[in-house]
């Protein structure tokens, strides 16, 4: 069971895309945490969120081309609705992975 503090501080690390914060508040939060499974989550959305800028990026420069289009619209929709879904998960005290990246970060850090 996550107590509200575990519950806030992965809120925060998610959903700072919104806040204009994106990978200042995952940073953040790892710093000043202790918890092991709050740590956890701050990696995931810290990769997650700089994995959303690359794509961005990539799409952005590829805009000439049409494919660079897409890219743009799927890291745009990615970047919305998965912390959404990803906070949503935690405060029901699921255990949430971000599809691309989370096995990365589970796997490797």
């Amino acid at each position: 069971m996550l107590t509200t503090e575990q519950k806030l501080l992965c809120a925060l690390c998610h959903l700072g895309v919104f806040v204009g914060i994106p990978i200042v508040a995952p940073l953040v939060v790892l710093v000043v945490s202790n918890d092991l499974f709050v740590k956890q989550q701050a990696k995931e959305a810290l990769a997650f969120q700089i994995g959303i800028i690359v794509a961005g990026f990539i799409g952005f420069l590829t805009l000439i081309f049409l494919i660079g289009f897409f890219i743009v619209l799927a890291a745009g929709i990615a970047g919305v609705v998965l912390p959404i879904v990803a906070v949503v998960k935690i405060s029901d005290g699921i255990d949430y992975s971000y599809p691309v990246t989370g096995n990365f970060v589970r796997s490797n850090f």
